[in-house]
């Protein structure tokens, strides 16, 4: 709680014109963007070039930026935006369908943690190769509700759906990836909360 609260002052001072807020912010959340920036263009420059531009945006635009109650949903919507935008514009891809066609890339790694314990490690691959197996909205739900935490009113702000439509698709995502790995609902929610780093 006194984590919102440090976001919601650093906002604050940022709307303010308060660099030291900024560079807080940009500090705080960068390894989080960029991770999440990682799984949707999979190209570290243009990663790293949406998430500057998102900060010299906040910057220039600081009078004009509206309240925010959570910090971390709305600069990964943000972020999300930018590569959308940097996708269509640089024309490396087609027109980006966000229903569809868009990639999100979502890999674990076995030298994790968990390289220690065979049978987490094993989990670890089968997850993977059953993750192969979702569509990219798909496996961009599982990683915003399991591995950044989100709460499915942001996540639905950030994946443009509405409440209703974010838990059918986490729900469709979660049964997918249950009868890939024929286990029961429980279980593949302690693999998933077990791999957050």
């Amino acid at each position: 709680m006194a984590n919102d609260l440090n976001d919601i002052d650093l906002w604050g001072n940022l709307v303010k014109g308060n660099r030291i807020a900024l560079n807080s912010i940009y500090s705080s959340y960068f390894s989080s963007l960029y991770r999440y920036g990682m799984r949707m263009l999979q190209d570290e420059d243009a990663v790293r070039d949406c998430i500057q531009n998102l900060f010299v945006h906040l910057w220039v635009n600081h009078k004009k930026l509206p309240p925010v109650n959570n910090l971390r949903g709305y600069l990964i919507s943000a972020l999300r935006n930018n590569m959308i935008n940097f996708k269509n514009v640089e024309g490396r891809f087609q027109k980006v369908d966000l229903e569809a066609n868009e990639v999100f890339d979502l890999k674990f790694s076995v030298e994790s943690a968990f390289i220690q314990k065979e049978e987490q490690t094993e989990q670890v691959r089968q997850l993977s190769q059953a993750m192969n197996k979702l569509t990219p909205r798909q496996k961009e739900i599982i990683y915003l509700r399991y591995f950044e935490e989100l709460d499915y009113a942001e996540i639905s702000t950030i994946m443009d759906l509405s409440i209703k439509g974010t838990y059918k698709l986490s729900a469709r995502a979660l049964e997918a990836l249950r009868e890939v790995l024929n286990i029961d609902k429980m279980m593949l929610l302690a693999i998933l909360l077990s791999l957050k780093n």
